[in-house]
């Protein structure tokens, strides 16, 4: 049987296996998303300028990432995409 204290233990790893579980499934996406935007970019445009490539590197939230993924996609020229 277990003690108090080891259970309030397993609990706080359980918690901490799922936290760190859930923020690398986040980190993943986003270098998923960033990826996804250099790849667009150099399809349509030939490369990415290493001034632009470090603003898309600086950019964690994912619904921004999301959005600039789309720009690309519909832009017509690089002075199109603004970040």
């Amino acid at each position: 049987m277990m003690t108090l204290t080891e259970k309030w233990k397993m609990e706080g790893l359980k918690k901490g296996k799922e936290e760190g579980l859930k923020e690398g499934l986040q980190q993943g996406l986003v270098e998923g998303l960033r990826q996804s935007i250099f790849d667009a970019i150099e399809l349509k445009f030939g490369s990415v300028e290493d001034n632009l490539k470090e603003k898309i590197s600086q950019i964690s939230d994912i619904d921004k990432l999301k959005e600039l993924h789309r720009k690309v996609i519909l832009a017509n020229s690089l002075n199109d995409i603004i970040i």
